[in-house]
């Protein structure tokens, strides 16, 4: 025998109210993830250099070898191979 005074009964706008509650639910943590995602990948194909002349911080893709300072125009040189040369 089924017992009905122990089934939770849903009425028609409260379950509307919990399939968007839900819905949005979902929705908002699949954004905060691709967030997170996205801006870790854009932080590890960046490097951030300072200016030796203006010391002006920018950052610069890491396939770049000297890049350029914005700013002033300058080039990077990095300290190693200063010391090294």
């Amino acid at each position: 025998m089924t017992d009905s005074r122990h089934a939770m009964k849903l009425s028609l706008v409260h379950f509307f109210i919990l399939y968007v509650t839900v819905c949005l639910a979902v929705q908002l943590i699949a954004w905060l993830f691709f967030l997170r995602t996205r801006r870790r990948s854009e932080l590890d194909a960046r490097r951030i250099f300072i200016c030796e002349s203006c010391q002006n911080a920018f950052a610069e893709r890491v396939p770049y070898q000297r890049p350029r300072c914005p700013r002033c125009g300058a080039l990077y040189e990095d300290k190693a191979v200063k010391e090294s040369n």
